[in-house]
């Protein structure tokens, strides 16, 4: 052993020991943890929902976009405002903030940064838009300042927010709204999210942040059994001090901060962190307790393949996560994050949409020093030359099944919901800006089609969509 391999292993040793100090000395510090164990809010059954009358749930997906759209002069788009104003409550997500940054004194964070005029807030109750989810992947695009200017636009307009605050309790606490027909509450969460994003409580000698309420996962590469003897050999090869090589039995390696697990045929699978998914059923279960309907929602961009479009298959932890809200008392749950839509499933006689897609996509996009005048250089060792400017948000456009949208009614009788109402959307594909990211309905060509794939995807939870004119129709028993 040389001697720089002898100092690399005593900087190595040294180092752990103060790590390992130091999280002594904070845990002594620190208050007691809640609760990490999720089946904690499963274990008694959630009180019956307690609608009066026959009552309608409009749910729409994400609304992406920065000036006003309620009193456009757009006769198809009328008709479809007309639609979600008609029912008794209409839930979206506001994806990006909304706020003033005419004085130039906001700045952003991260790369892509949506945002979108401060009298969007009023605009959206114009539209009929009662309720909010605001946790996504854009929410802190302006800071948590701009978040909670965003939440406080919204209250001053009327729209009842969820998913975001001031600290983590008031990001998991549920918005509600008060209806003639009951009280309707909203919790809402995120597992696609930038750094930094999610909401803290005070913290020790931390103190709270605003954010987001956040659902950490952990991704699970499930690979060959040959890929794993692959990887095995390069985590063994390259191991130091502070990576040391995997046990020789391990049946699970992390390597370059990824972890790998042997499986019968390649795929992802996610975990997701204990604090966060026992918080959440927390969070619906009080909420059940304080309403008459509770609505679930998260933004989620996770898939099976690790690509967010053209995905119609739910990833496994939303499958687990949606059943447990059931379980806890959530009445509706609404899926959003990829912008193409998943299929539905009746779980215990409630309704679990796994993929809004979007209602607008329409969404003003700026961008910070540091990500416009990051070059690298090509082969020549120099700056290449400069493309044509882009008429989509990425490169060669926008995949199509980002412009095939829904509304989707849930009716109820009293407490039961009796069936589901699927209108398609068709946003306009289309490089004309004046008409892309619009919704209108569907022609009855693009309609059928829409509810077949919705058909197709919803077969395997054992959900029956019937085609009625334009309109697909889920009865539920």
């Amino acid at each position: 052993m040389n001697r720089a391999h002898l100092r690399r292993t005593a900087a190595g040793a040294l180092t752990a020991l103060l790590l390992a100090a130091a999280a002594s000395a904070t845990a002594q510090s620190l208050p007691a943890k809640p609760s990490n164990e999720p089946e904690d809010f499963l274990k008694a059954p959630p009180k019956p929902a307690s609608l009066k009358g026959r009552f309608s749930l409009v749910t729409v997906g994400d609304l992406l976009y920065s000036h006003p759209m309620a009193e456009r002069d757009d006769p198809a788009l009328q008709k479809v405002i007309e639609l979600i104003r008609s029912g008794d409550v209409t839930i979206a997500n506001r994806e990006g903030p909304t706020l003033d940054i005419s004085d130039g004194r906001r700045t952003g964070y991260g790369d892509g940064l949506l945002w979108a005029e401060p009298s969007l807030a009023q605009d959206e109750k114009a539209m009929g838009i009662d309720m909010v989810s605001i946790a996504n992947n854009h929410s802190t695009d302006w800071g948590g300042e701009g978040m909670l200017e965003t939440i406080r636009l919204h209250e001053q307009a009327g729209v009842v927010t969820a998913g975001g605050g001031a600290n983590l309790q008031a990001a998991r606490r549920a918005g509600i709204l008060a209806t003639p027909k009951g009280r309707v509450a909203l919790v809402s969460t995120a597992s696609t999210f930038k750094a930094n994003a999610g909401a803290n409580d005070a913290f020790g000698e931390v103190g709270a942040r605003p954010g987001i309420s956040l659902l950490r996962t952990r991704t699970i590469h499930l690979v060959t059994a040959a890929q794993f003897a692959t990887i095995r050999t390069l985590a063994t090869e390259l191991a130091s001090p502070l990576k040391p090589a995997p046990a020789v039995d391990a049946t699970e390696i992390v390597y370059e901060g990824e972890t790998y697990r042997p499986a019968d045929k390649p795929g992802l699978k996610y975990e997701m962190e204990l604090y966060d998914h026992a918080g959440l059923l927390k969070a619906v279960r009080e909420a059940k307790d304080n309403a008459d309907l509770v609505v679930f929602t998260i933004h989620a961009h996770e898939s099976p393949t690790g690509v967010d479009d053209d995905t119609p298959a739910p990833p496994d932890f939303l499958v687990k996560l949606f059943h447990d809200c059931v379980d806890a008392g959530a009445d509706v749950i609404l899926g959003g994050g990829p912008h193409s839509l998943r299929g539905v499933e009746i779980y215990k006689g409630k309704v679990v949409l796994y993929g809004m897609g979007v209602f607008f996509i329409n969404g003003e996009i700026k961008g910070l020093q540091e990500s416009a005048l990051r070059v690298f250089p090509d082969a020549t060792g120099h700056a290449p030359p400069p493309k044509p400017e882009e008429r989509s948000v990425r490169p060669g456009g926008n995949p199509a099944s980002w412009y095939d949208g829904v509304v989707a009614i849930t009716e109820f009788d009293g407490p039961k919901a009796t069936a589901v109402r699927l209108y398609p959307l068709d946003l306009g594909n289309t490089y004309d800006r004046s008409r892309r990211g619009i919704p209108h309905f569907a022609d009855p060509a693009n309609a059928r089609r829409i509810l077949a794939d919705l058909q197709e995807d919803s077969a395997p939870f054992g959900t029956k969509i019937e085609i009625d004119g334009d309109v697909g129709v889920i009865r539920i028993p």
